[in-house]
């Protein structure tokens, strides 16, 4: 890695939980490669943090596929290959769409306000940064009445994520990642649960079309959406 990460954003109630969302976004943003080592002398120099909060962070994202834990406290970002990604999102394809269709079905105004509000955000940049893109996608899914089920999509969703920035560095000149999930919003913000499920799984199924093959060494013009 030639650059540092930035790691910087607005505090959390926690310690623990800045330093995971600085870390995941910063590994999501593909600041942190894969295999990179990930040195909590040097993270807790940047975050300004003891090395406490900073090993329960990375605890955390290890638990999420982001991270792998080493002996005598080291860690690493997660490394990806074609056959983790496919059954990746083998495992999206049966949880996520369930998790939206169940969102939607209990969707009230303040779901509707994030989901909107949440592919605005989207729109700020014509290829936007892989934490949005995953908050977008949390918020899809955020009234599901299962936390279990809403955990589990999430977690996937991110190390999906992690195979997306590593595997599909760039995107062509028409790409736009906002107008790619405007039929995923207005279908759950619209109230049309079975319709926001089935282009979620075209979606996802898609992705994966195009992932399988970049990260296999192959090339073409399409790109996730």
């Amino acid at each position: 890695m030639t650059n540092t990460p930035s790691l910087r954003g607005d505090q959390p109630p926690t310690l623990t939980e800045w330093a995971d969302q600085r870390l995941r976004e910063a590994i999501l943003a593909g600041e942190f490669g894969p295999g990179d080592p990930l040195v909590i002398s040097t993270l807790a120099e940047q975050l300004g943090l003891s090395a406490t909060p900073l090993r329960e962070a990375l605890r955390n994202l290890a638990s999420d596929g982001l991270v792998v834990l080493q002996s005598h406290g080291k860690a690493r970002v997660a490394e990806v290959d074609l056959h983790e990604a496919n059954e990746i999102y083998e495992l999206r394809l049966m949880l996520e769409p369930v998790a939206l269709e169940r969102a939607v079905q209990n969707a009230d105004d303040a779901y509707r306000e994030r989901v909107e509000a949440a592919w605005q955000a989207l729109r700020v940049e014509r290829v936007a940064p892989p934490s949005d893109h995953a908050a977008f996608h949390r918020a899809l899914i955020s009234n599901c009445d299962s936390n279990w089920l809403q955990r589990m999509a999430t977690m996937l969703a991110d190390r999906a994520g992690l195979m997306i920035s590593i595997g599909v560095p760039s995107r062509p000149d028409d790409y736009n990642t906002a107008e790619r999930h405007r039929t995923l919003k207005e279908l759950a913000i619209s109230g049309q649960a079975d319709g926001a499920a089935d282009e979620l799984r075209r979606h996802l199924t898609g992705t994966n079309r195009v992932l399988q093959v970049l990260v296999g060494g192959g090339s073409r013009t399409d790109v996730p959406s």
